[in-house]
């Protein structure tokens, strides 16, 4: 079987549950939209993870709230979903009979079941330590080129053989983290600059901007804190404008399902999370629509 995911700590924790319960010869990647948009195609030895699912797929594992309205239209499938903190934790229910095994790595599945779901403490957002550190370090918007992959698989299998202190004190993983730590300070001073907030919304601008340093996104809350909700714009590919929004983990008084209103934008996520891309010709009228929405904070 191959594994199609995305490049996160949940990706890496569901990969490595599955490794441990199929035959795997191969991990590949995919960026949700495009799997939303019919750009990517499987096969029956293709296991879906926290991504859409895919015709054809052998079996397919989810937690987003926004796939649970489509699975009449999926119709019966292998594998399983769940509106769950993550999607490895989906993959852990499932194969009950390798729970044993997989509670070795207990620790991990409970930090990326937090990281995930947002269910962080200011101290894990501005001093991140142990798992949820290296989850930083699997942030998809690093970028998922060849040396990232490289990464991700090559943390896929240390990480059953070591302990993780032995894992954040190798120079592959310490290098990262050293940057995430390094940078946290220089991002917040952009997010000082490029965010505003907007009654009980804080709205980010990050377009027209390249190579930003790496920073944790829920670090915003900690500059805003009488705001629940986030809006962070910019730049997407052929024209179009992201919007991704993420509620706030300290202020939790937002109503809106964050996953359900992107996913009427052709996007989607988790109730507090998600993201759309707008494509060029509606992306102004489309993103005011959802910040007004956001705004008003009406389920």
């Amino acid at each position: 079987m191959r594994i199609l995911t995305r490049g996160d700590l949940d990706g890496l924790t569901s990969s490595l549950l599955l490794t441990i319960a199929e035959d795997i010869k191969e991990i590949r990647f995919a960026h949700p939209k495009d799997v939303q948009d019919g750009k990517v195609k499987c096969e029956k030895e293709d296991i879906i993870v926290n991504l859409p699912h895919v015709k054809g797929c052998g079996k397919w594992f989810d937690h987003h709230v926004s796939e649970e309205g489509k699975l009449d239209a999926i119709g019966k499938f292998e594998g399983a979903f769940e509106v769950a903190p993550s999607a490895a934790r989906v993959v852990y229910n499932h194969y009950k009979k390798h729970q044993k095994t997989f509670d070795k790595f207990t620790e991990l599945l409970e930090a990326t079941d937090r990281l995930d779901a947002a269910q962080l403490t200011k101290s894990d957002v501005e001093k991140p330590q142990g798992w949820i550190l290296l989850g930083l370090t699997l942030d998809p918007r690093t970028g998922l080129g060849p040396e990232f992959q490289k990464y991700f698989r090559w943390l896929c299998e240390y990480i059953k053989e070591v302990p993780l202190a032995k894992v954040l004190a190798h120079v592959e993983v310490k290098k990262r983290t050293d940057r995430v730590l390094a940078e946290q300070e220089e991002f917040k001073k952009l997010l000082k600059k490029h965010s505003k907030a907007d009654g009980s919304i804080v709205i980010t601008d990050f377009r027209g901007m390249k190579d930003l340093p790496v920073g944790n996104r829920f670090l915003v809350f900690t500059l805003f804190p009488d705001c629940n909700v986030e809006a962070r714009i910019f730049g997407g590919h052929a024209g179009q404008t992201v919007v991704a929004a993420g509620s706030s983990i300290f202020n939790r008084t937002l109503k809106v399902n964050i996953g359900k209103l992107l996913g009427s934008y052709g996007g989607g996520g988790h109730a507090g999370a998600g993201t759309a891309q707008l494509p060029p010709e509606k992306a102004e009228a489309q993103l005011k629509e959802i910040l007004g929405k956001l705004k008003a904070n009406k389920a």
